[in-house]
């Protein structure tokens, strides 16, 4: 698919960055989009006194996601943009990617993601849904590395070595399209709607769950989609080496116990 990236205005600043924009679609750009859907938000036109920004978004743990911001998300974003994302730690263990560029907010945009913070009725571009299987794939792999989850559940000898794969938004309509795309990989997610104690406005709210549960999905999984994100790839190599994976391990623990610095059985 072509973009016709003509009528994107550059800002000044753009231009003596040498901000490029993507032609076409790509699994790379699409992974991007899925990141955008899953931990990002555009701020596009919008007025601060005498100025008016354009921002892109991208918000995660410090502790957890610094690798995959720094290895994964900003080189990609460059080949893809010629810029980089400002990356800066905050308090709470936040970490977040800020890039002000009016063409790029424009681009995304015009990809069909709307600008603000996420809403109840988000949903997956179109652009995706009817792209080719590579697409999917890209755009499937950028969400899940960011909103989804890979955790073990306990076995018989309560150990933690039964695989669940979860993501769940408060959109129903975005679950239900990221269903029907891991169908079309021969996966078979299971929905749940659930209610949940919202500690932000302490009121009771709805959202809904994908589950892809046990050894089969996980191995294909990762045979047709993968992860890429750290945080779930040493969960992974974990459960591999011992055949399973402790809980409410921190990245520096999961690293620890791959370089054998730490007994996993010692969690227990």
């Amino acid at each position: 698919m072509d973009f016709d990236n003509e009528p994107i205005a550059f800002s000044r600043k753009d231009i003596s960055r040498y901000v490029k924009l993507p032609k076409l679609l790509t699994p790379e750009l699409a992974e991007i989009i899925g990141i955008i859907i899953g931990d990002g938000h555009l701020e596009f036109n919008k007025k601060y006194t005498k100025t008016t920004m354009y921002l892109l978004n991208i918000s995660g743990s410090s502790s957890e996601d610094e690798d995959y911001y720094t290895n994964r998300i900003n080189p990609i974003f460059f080949r893809l943009f010629n810029v980089k994302f400002n990356i800066s730690k905050r308090r709470n263990d936040e970490l977040v990617l800020n890039l002000y560029s009016k063409a790029i907010t424009s681009f995304f945009k015009n990809l069909g993601i709307s600008p603000g913070k996420k809403v109840d009725d988000v949903s997956i571009p179109k652009i995706i849904l009817n792209a080719e299987k590579e697409i999917k794939k890209g755009f499937i792999s950028g969400v899940m590395d960011t909103e989804g989850s890979i955790s073990f559940k306990k076995d018989y000898f309560k150990k933690h070595s039964k695989p669940l794969i979860s993501i769940n938004a408060k959109s129903k309509k975005i679950i239900t399209q990221l269903r029907k795309l891991l169908e079309e990989f021969n996966l078979k997610p299971s929905i749940y709607k659930e209610e949940y104690l919202d500690k932000r406005n302490n009121k009771i709210s709805t959202r809904y769950r994908i589950d892809l549960a046990g050894k089969e999905s996980l191995r294909k999984y990762l045979d047709t989609i993968n992860f890429n994100n750290p945080r779930h790839i040493t969960k992974i190599n974990i459960w591999e080496k011992f055949g399973f994976c402790p809980p409410n391990l921190n990245y520096s623990q999961k690293n620890q116990i791959l370089e054998g610095k730490l007994d996993p059985n010692g969690f227990y």
